[in-house]
Order: structure tokens, then C-alpha cells, then sequence
């Protein structure tokens, strides 16, 4: 089960303002608004298809498969995404057509789906035992399994770069990196809080500051006192 640590007006509005469905929780962390990056995608529901309108003069058109049902759509910046009860679907700003990443049996229940974030560059799908992963600039996806008898405790996303905090471990990736970077926690450690920019990430436990950057291969680790 996902931990909520911690809801807060701000964050309240920010998911609010952003358009998520209504199933994705409140600590989910949705940033990249820093104002320089321009909505350039629309998505739109047809009849049996879903339609992206990109810089508001090209077109791209994806067939829904039978009984294939939406349960989640957003587009920001230069990313769009749906999510339906069998695939995760995502294009950006220079993508030919929709990409589309198959979700497994177990990730496919309309009335538990898979929780979606989205900043201007990325788009990233959280289960129980998996996190999916659309890179916008890389036009790529990236996945990463979560180990047995360990769990999501928090996930967080900005403009250039993603994290998901489990009970054992932290996950880093960033655009155009193309893998998760992991840093395990020691046994008597515990995650307090992470902050985000738009091209780092900082988790602080209650030994250490972890931070990850958009352009570093690495956690820097700093012990405190």
C-alpha cells in the first residue's frame, strides 16, 4: 500500500489545477511549472480512438482495442499521455505517433489503476510492483521492477527528472538518461521528506541528504551529524 506522509493546501491546488483524475492521491507530486515551457499537446476522445493535436496542426490518431476503456488523460508541456485498462500511451513533441507500453494482468484492474504523474518532459505510471517511465526527450521508455516485500512510499516528479522512495530504497532517473539509479537505505534508516527542482532531487533520511542530479550518474550522499 502507498504511505500518504503528508497533504498540504498547496499541493491540493497544484493537483487540482493540473487536471489529474480524481483516483491519483494527494501526495503525488506533480511540479514542472516554471513557467518557460509551452503547452504544445491536446489530446482528445473519439469514437473509438484518441487523437493528439500537436503545435495545433499535427495530427496523431490511436486505435482503441474492444472493451480497451480510458481511465486517465493529461497532456503538459511538451508530453501527453492516456492511460487505458491496457496499455500506458504517450507522445510528445517530436514522436511521429503515440508510443505505447503494454500494462501487465495485474496492472490492468479499472477499479485499482496504476497512478500517473506528469511534469513538461516526463510521464511516469507507479503500481504496486512496477514504475513505467516516458522520457519526452529521449522519445524512449524505461522501467523499473520493485522488489518483493518492499513497497512505494513516495514518488515525486519535475521537469527533468523522477523519484520513487520505497521502504528499502530511492530511485532516481532523469531525461535522456534511460535507466533508474538506486541507492539503498541501511537497516536503521528512514525516509523523512524529498524536494524536487527542475533538474535535481533531494531525499533526506533521518541519517543523510541524498541528492540526485539530471546530469549525474549518481546519488551524492551527505551524512548528517
Amino acid at each position: 500500500m502507498v504511505k500518504i506522509h503528508y497533504i498540504t493546501v498547496f499541493t491540493l491546488a497544484l493537483l487540482a489545477g493540473s487536471g489529474w483524475y480524481a483516483g491519483v492521491s494527494a501526495d503525488r507530486i506533480g511540479y514542472g511549472r516554471n513557467g518557460v515551457v509551452e503547452d504544445v499537446i491536446d489530446i482528445h476522445l473519439a469514437d473509438g480512438e484518441v487523437v493528439a493535436v500537436r503545435d495545433g496542426r499535427h495530427v496523431h490518431r490511436e486505435d482503441l482495442g474492444l472493451r480497451e476503456n480510458v481511465l486517465w488523460k493529461n497532456a503538459r508541456g511538451h508530453v501527453g499521455a492516456v492511460l487505458t485498462n491496457r496499455r500506458l500511451l504517450a507522445v510528445s513533441r517530436t514522436t511521429p505517433g503515440w508510443r505505447s507500453h503494454t500494462l501487465r494482468i495485474e496492472e490492468a484492474d479499472e477499479d485499482s489503476p496504476p497512478e500517473v504523474l506528469i511534469s513538461d518532459f516526463l510521464v511516469m505510471a507507479v503500481t504496486p510492483r512496477r514504475v513505467i517511465l516516458f522520457d519526452g526527450l529521449a522519445n524512449a521508455w524505461a522501467t523499473r521492477d520493485i522488489p518483493l516485500h518492499d513497497s512505494v512510499s513516495q514518488v515525486a516528479i519535475d521537469n527533468h527528472v523522477a523519484v520513487i522512495v520505497t521502504e528499502k530504497r530511492v530511485y532516481g532517473v532523469a531525461v535522456r538518461r534511460g535507466r533508474f539509479v538506486e541507492q539503498r537505505f541501511s537497516s536503521d534508516e528512514s525516509f523523512i521528506s524529498v524536494t524536487t527542482r527542475p533538474h535535481s532531487i533531494t531525499v533526506r533520511t533521518n541519517r543523510q541528504l541524498l541528492i540526485f542530479r539530471s546530469r549525474s550518474p549518481f546519488w551524492e550522499r551527505i551524512n548528517l551529524g
